[in-house]
C-alpha cells in the first residue's frame, strides 16, 4: 500500500492506495487515540451493547475502488467506493484494511490536537448540480471533484473552514466529507 500526506491547519490528510488484496495495519493508537464512548456523546447511541467498539478519531472517505474492514472475530465490513465518514470501528486489537480491487484509494482525515477530540462527521457526495448546505464551524474536506461555493471554485483534494451558513452546489461528481464539533 502506498500513501502521500496533505497537510492542512486542522487536519491532516494521508491518501492511501492499494491494489486487490493488499492489508494496512491500522494500529488502535492511530484509531481511536484512546477515544471512549464518554468522549463522543452525539454516537454513544450506536456504541450501547457492543463492548468492542470505540469512536474514531480518524475520518475516512474512500474514492475508488473498494476496501474491507477486518477486526476482531467479525465478518468482514465492506467499505465501498463513495462511503465514509465511519464514526466507529470494532475489534481495534487487529483491525485492517484490505483493498477488494485494484487501484483501490481513500483518504484518512486526521484531527491536528494534542488531546483527541471526536469530530462529528458526514459523508459528502453527490452529482453536478447537486447542492448541500454547511454552517459556521463547519470543515468541508473534497477529496475528488469540484463545488462552487460563496462564489469561488473548489477542486479536490482541498479542506475548507466555514466562517458563514453557505449552500455549495456541486459541479463535477463529489467525494467528500462534512467535519463539525
Amino acid at each position: 500500500m502506498q500513501f502521500r500526506r496533505l497537510r492542512f491547519e486542522k487536519f491532516t490528510v494521508t491518501i492511501f492506495t492499494a491494489n486487490a488484496g493488499d492489508e494496512r495495519i491500522c494500529p488502535p493508537s492511530e484509531l481511536t487515540r484512546g477515544l471512549t464512548a464518554a468522549d463522543a456523546p452525539a454516537i454513544a447511541h450506536l456504541l450501547k451493547g457492543k463492548d468492542d467498539a470505540r469512536p474514531l478519531h480518524t475520518i475516512p472517505v474512500y474514492t475508488k475502488g473498494g476496501f474491507e474492514a477486518l477486526g476482531g472475530d467479525h465478518e468482514p465490513d465492506p467499505r465501498p467506493l463513495g462511503s465514509g465518514a465511519t464514526q466507529f470501528v470494532r475489534g481495534i486489537d487487529n483491525y485492517r484494511l484490505r483493498a477488494t480491487a485494484d487501484c483501490s484509494e481513500y483518504h484518512c482525515i486526521t484531527p491536528k490536537s494534542q488531546t483527541p477530540v471526536f469530530w462529528q462527521r458526514a459523508f459528502v457526495g453527490g452529482k453536478a448540480g447537486d447542492t448541500f448546505e454547511v454552517e459556521p464551524g463547519n470543515f468541508v474536506y473534497i477529496a475528488e471533484g469540484h463545488i462552487s461555493l460563496a462564489g469561488h471554485e473548489w477542486i479536490g483534494p482541498t479542506m475548507l473552514e466555514i466562517t458563514k451558513p453557505l449552500k455549495a452546489t456541486i459541479v463535477e461528481p463529489v467525494m467528500g466529507a462534512k467535519l463539525w464539533r
